[in-house]
């Protein structure tokens, strides 16, 4: 009788569980979703955001120039990224 009583016990708290579960998502869906933090730029300015960007790439050349390996850049003139090789040929992307 006890074992019995137990089992009962047991199904009863997995009902609730599962009742707070399926309540909760409910609650959910009829919520207004927040946005999405992880596309905001946390408050900085995107001429900032661009200065940083910039700065990251321009590192990372001066690592491979460095390391003797090619680096990226961009030749306005001829509206076209390229990659210098360390004997100072360039090939270039297709243009833009």
């Amino acid at each position: 009788m006890d074992h019995q009583n137990g089992a009962n016990n047991g199904q009863e708290a997995k009902r609730s569980i599962l009742k707070g579960f399926y309540e909760a998502l409910k609650e959910q869906e009829n919520k207004t979703p927040a946005p999405n933090e992880l596309d905001s730029t946390c408050g900085v300015a995107d001429d900032e955001f661009v200065r940083r960007f910039r700065e990251v790439i321009r590192q990372e050349n001066e690592t491979n120039r460095n390391q003797g390996l090619p680096v990226t850049g961009y030749d306005y003139e001829k509206k076209a990224s390229y990659i210098e090789y360390p004997d100072g040929r360039r090939v270039y992307g297709e243009e833009t």
